[in-house]
């Protein structure tokens, strides 16, 4: 072999040798975007499950209190009225508080304070996942090479449903975070 055949021979591997450095990072590449894609997809399908069980729990602990209120409304509504009705003494209604009357158990009403806090500490780290998929994703379309592969092989930024409610995106539209008060309706007075 010639000293020119061995240079080409030579040139020629070093060519495929980059070829194949770059077909097999682009293959690396557009598995990466693709496994963040499906997981982003994945993610917003459980989350919307995640979301739905956790609005059916409050939902029906919520029933259940409501249930509870109204029959305990209803007992004291009876004894009330039964122990009222047909005395003329004025303290009779004093008496009945004086006697035994049913316990009311809030045991319910703090279960259901308890699924809220923990449904929607939940809710949050899961949409903060989802954002973080969504983050590492795009940044895939807009880095040098990777943004050059995933184009050619038409992948496009994905934006994600972030579920917030409605005062949220009032104030991020007026940029104006006014204090919050726990009783809207129902002022509590000093």
């Amino acid at each position: 072999m010639n000293k020119v055949a061995i240079v080409g021979l030579g040139f020629f591997s070093m060519v495929m040798l980059i070829a194949l450095c770059v077909v097999l990072g682009s293959i690396g590449t557009y598995n990466s975007a693709t496994g963040l894609k499906v997981s982003i997809e994945a993610k917003i399908k459980d989350n919307k499950n995640e979301f739905d069980n956790m609005k059916k729990k409050i939902s029906q602990v919520a029933q259940v209190s409501s249930a509870q209120m109204e029959a305990l409304a209803d007992i004291f509504n009876t004894y009330a009225r039964e122990r009222s009705g047909n005395s003329i003494d004025d303290n009779l209604i004093m008496k009945w508080v004086q006697e035994s009357v049913p316990n009311v158990d809030i045991s319910t009403y703090k279960n259901l304070q308890n699924i809220i806090v923990s449904s929607r500490d939940a809710w949050t780290m899961r949409q903060k996942e989802l954002i973080d998929l969504q983050r590492e994703y795009n940044t895939m379309l807009k880095k040098f090479p990777s943004n050059i592969i995933l184009s050619m092989f038409g992948f496009k930024e994905i934006d994600i449903p972030v579920i917030i409610s409605t005062e949220t995106q009032k104030v991020f539209e007026t940029q104006k975070d006014d204090d919050v008060s726990v009783f809207r309706d129902n002022k509590v007075e000093k």
